[in-house]
């Protein structure tokens, strides 16, 4: 089923010069950038996005990281684009990532894990909604769209 999903290069992303590694990890699996824009995130976006986190003791620190310095977001669409991104970027705790993922390559801390990445489908529709505008998605085709091996 094709999807789309949210990938939020963080600060850590950019201030490091890796965001081109990272997005090309995402090329090489097969998935299609539909959308992407720099920006510095402000508080109030921040709060909405992490309300889950909002009663914890650390709070504080992730508005305080993710308003550090710009951030990349991005749109990628595929077939199963929620898992496969997912299963790219590795666990949450750099740690626990299996070497060869974004986290397990790119990461060392848990709060500057260098990606987010749509917990799954529902959240993936939310958070492509909380970002982007209709008019700031594109589709497109592929050059290599029409192999479909197992599907």
């Amino acid at each position: 089923m094709t999807q789309r999903t949210l990938v939020i290069l963080k600060p850590d992303t950019v201030v490091r010069g890796i965001s081109g590694k990272i997005t090309d990890k995402f090329e090489t699996r097969g998935l299609k950038l539909v959308g992407c824009k720099m920006q510095i995130l402000w508080d109030d976006l921040i709060k909405d996005h992490y309300s889950h986190l909002l009663s914890k003791s650390f709070f504080g620190e992730i508005v305080d990281y993710m308003t550090s310095a710009p951030v990349i977001l991005q749109v990628w669409e595929g077939p199963d684009a929620v898992e496969i991104v997912r299963r790219t970027v590795g666990a949450t705790n750099p740690t626990e990532a299996l070497p060869g993922t974004i986290r397990g390559d790119f990461a060392v801390y848990v709060g500057k894990n260098v990606v987010h990445a749509s917990e799954d489908a529902t959240a993936a529709e939310v958070e492509v909604e909380r970002f982007f505008k209709p008019e700031e998605l594109f589709s497109h085709k592929r050059a290599d769209e029409h192999i479909t091996f197992g599907r």
